[in-house]
């Protein structure tokens, strides 16, 4: 769901920083939605899970407590420990469907579901 905030309509990626939109209509006809998530190719979202369900874990164990705030500030400032784990993260990844034949692509532009969605 996009945010509105004093600025105006965010851009679908906060972490990317790509700016803000006067009216929800500007946000919908001016931003490239291929440009966004795994499979779009942009390098930056190639290993995002920020969406994924931990974000929201990860808040909730570091502001909980002060063991978790000081757990994760220490976290934040050492070098990974595990090196298998560490050199995971420099791995290539695949798309999701291009390997899962399974799996259905539903087409639909993201103004014809707001669309469907708001009616």
């Amino acid at each position: 769901m996009p945010t509105y905030n004093m600025f105006g309509w965010q851009k679908p990626c906060y972490l990317l920083q790509d700016g803000y939109a006067d009216t929800f209509q500007e946000l919908l006809d001016s931003t490239d939605w291929d440009k966004y998530g795994f499979e779009s190719g942009n390098p930056k979202c190639q290993n995002c899970m920020v969406h994924s369900g931990y974000e929201a874990s990860a808040v909730v164990d570091t502001f909980s407590s002060l063991k978790g705030l000081l757990a994760t500030g220490w976290a934040s400032i050492r070098l990974y420990k595990d090196p298998v784990a560490a050199e995971m993260l420099n791995e290539p990844v695949q798309a999701v469907h291009s390997h899962n034949p399974a799996l259905v692509q539903i087409a639909a532009t993201a103004k014809e579901s707001l669309e469907k969605t708001s009616a």
